[in-house]
């Protein structure tokens, strides 16, 4: 049996819904766009970590250290830049009443290079910029055997003006994160180790 048309919604009312849904989108849209996604809560709670640790968080751009060369070409196949966003991670050097000696070094992960380790590094990684025979012994064998703890998308990692830095695209775990954590503390208390052992045998003299 057909209903009546009576019991058929009116045009008005179908219009009435269809603007009330058009509304309804157009105010939730955009508070759904500025939530933050599951990789932005991610990387904000990597960095109130690390914060919390003493570590600053800054958005840089650096060389890119192993790059694809394919990756760097225009639509056209022209050369780009080859540089890269990071995020950089950086731990100064507790100031001590001692005296305190700069010790500038860096190191860079270059997969793609097919380079045989050197100077004790795992493979992958190599010195950059750096004359190693001036680092601390302390400091030069705790790099080379600590290095590979770091997380695989730590691109660089160095020292300058007693300021440790490390640069990567937060993609690992909370795990990952404790590695680099304790990555840079290492580094920042190795020359600190070597002034205590220096002034214990200042003093036994």
């Amino acid at each position: 049996m057909a209903r009546s048309p009576a019991h058929l919604p009116e045009d008005s009312e179908i219009m009435a819904y269809f603007i009330i849904a058009v509304v309804l989108l157009m105010i939730i849209g955009p508070i759904l766009a500025i939530l933050p996604s599951k990789r932005q809560k991610d990387q904000m709670q990597k960095r109130k970590t690390a914060m919390a640790a003493g570590i600053s968080v800054h958005l840089t751009r650096i060389d890119d250290p192993d790059p694809d060369p394919e990756a760097y070409l225009s639509n056209t196949g022209r050369p780009l830049e080859r540089v890269m966003s990071v995020i950089a991670y950086r731990l100064p050097r507790p100031r001590s009443e001692a005296r305190q000696i700069a010790f500038d070094w860096a190191l860079e992960r270059k997969v793609r290079q097919s380079t045989t380790a050197a100077e004790g590094l795992p493979s992958g990684w190599q010195w950059v910029d750096t004359q190693t025979v001036q680092l601390p012994v302390a400091l030069r064998q705790y790099l080379q055997g600590s290095v590979a703890q770091l997380p695989n998308d730590v691109v660089r990692v160095e020292e300058r003006k007693n300021l440790v830095s490390a640069y990567w695209n937060e993609r690992g775990d909370a795990t990952d994160l404790a590695r680099l954590i304790d990555f840079m503390r290492g580094c920042v208390a190795v020359p600190l180790a070597l002034q205590a052992v220096d002034s214990a045998s200042n003093h036994d003299h």
